[in-house]
């Protein structure tokens, strides 16, 4: 069983827009900006410090406000790098996955972004139309490959001890949010890593979190081949390091 569903927007923009920061994260956040407008009875405090934050729909679906960034339900995927300038009938591909339990309250996105077709986006109410939804349930692939290397195209945040790292967080969102009833098999074969670092250095503030993006990206070079498995397949799906939430830790599998 894999409880992963991928959430597809077609936006066509109706006017030139330069975004202030990536388009996919902008619109990741105004998003939860907007739910937080409709889901918090309590917006002075931070969610960590909230009374009501273990039964508040809002704290759940952003990790506490973006707090626990390496513990996100829903999860942005984006390029490396975007551009910000966009003209008058491009078209942005949006992407989101949700994970487990999550996946109930998908009709929160659907109803964000018709009100942001419907009145604009941001303060200036840039005009955008919906092309096309597409919702798929994300399978888990069932082969014996072998993996030889694993490019990973956008930042994860370590370069040590990566699967080690990544099979606890998995296992934590699994306790969390009911994604799997799969058995996760560490890698356990040694392998080369070689990295180039990120330090962005301006912060993505997020919520009522300041995120310092400092990460690598590169190629994992296994000693022996490694059978792929449930962990490297889930991985596949919703990226490694703990910016995966916000488009980190992409990666691509490559057979013998």
């Amino acid at each position: 069983m894999l409880n992963i569903k991928s959430l597809d927007y077609r936006l066509r923009f109706l006017e030139d827009i330069i975004f202030k920061e990536e388009p996919e994260i902008a619109l990741f956040k105004a998003i939860f900006k907007r739910l937080k407008s409709i889901l918090c009875i309590n917006q002075r405090d931070r969610c960590i410090d909230c009374i009501n934050n273990k039964k508040c729909l809002y704290n759940y679906m952003s990790a506490g406000d973006f707090e626990y960034i390496d513990s996100m339900p829903i999860i942005i995927n984006k390029p490396l790098f975007s551009e910000r300038s966009i003209k008058k009938d491009d078209v942005l591909e949006l992407n989101f996955i949700l994970l487990g339990d999550s996946i109930i309250h998908m009709d929160f996105l659907h109803y964000i972004l018709k009100e942001f077709e419907t009145r604009g986006l941001f303060k200036e109410r840039y005009k955008f139309c919906i092309e096309g939804v597409t919702e798929d349930n994300v399978n888990l692939s069932e082969n014996n490959d072998l993996i030889s290397s694993i490019e990973i195209l956008t930042p994860i945040d370590n370069s040590k001890y990566i699967f080690e790292t990544d099979k606890e967080k998995v296992e934590r969102l699994n306790k969390l949010y009911n994604i799997t009833d799969k058995k996760l098999s560490i890698v356990a074969e040694s392998y080369d890593f070689d990295a180039v670092k990120f330090d962005i250095k301006n912060p993505l503030y997020m919520g009522s979190n300041r995120i310092m993006r400092r990460g690598y990206v590169g190629k994992v070079d296994f000693k022996m081949p490694v059978p792929n498995n449930s962990l490297l397949n889930i991985l596949n799906i919703i990226g490694m390091g703990k910016f995966y939430g916000i488009g980190g830790g992409q990666i691509k599998l490559h057979g013998i």
